[in-house]
């Protein structure tokens, strides 16, 4: 298990997770995403889980352009959090920090940062020019 390694190493792990634009269409980001926690986190334990971050990235938005809607966001971010209480418990699940990334832009963050259950964001290309990220840092919405 590649987050056990990494939890040995005294890293915090960022363990991505997301659907392709298929799976989405089709109905299967929830059947998805819940075998990738459960094949991701299955030999970890409920301490280890305070140093694992997770990361929602549709794989779909993912240096497209396209994100998903703030409500999109949310329902997953949900999604995940209940999986982990469902996995290990309430308290573990509401410290776990969920981070959403795909296609996080100056101009969605605002918006998808004001969800209860998104607790970050993981910017890829657009914290590659000042300007984008310092409007990003700008826009977020700190709860």
């Amino acid at each position: 298990n590649k987050i056990k390694a990494a939890l040995k190493s005294d890293l915090t792990a960022i363990f991505c997770v997301g659907e392709l634009l298929e799976e989405r269409q089709e109905g299967k980001t929830e059947s998805v995403i819940r075998r990738q926690l459960e094949e991701g986190l299955d030999s970890i334990t409920a301490d280890e889980m305070g140093k694992i971050i997770i990361a929602y990235e549709p794989v779909w938005a993912i240096g497209t352009g396209k994100t998903a809607t703030p409500k999109e966001a949310q329902e997953m971010h949900s999604f995940i959090r209940k999986f982990i209480t469902s996995m290990f418990t309430e308290i573990v699940a509401k410290n776990v920090r969920i981070l959403y990334g795909g296609s996080v832009k100056a101009d969605n963050i605002a918006e998808i940062s004001a969800q209860p259950d998104v607790d970050g964001a993981l910017v890829g290309g657009a914290s590659l020019k000042a300007d984008s990220f310092s409007q990003i840092i700008t826009n977020y919405k700190i709860k």
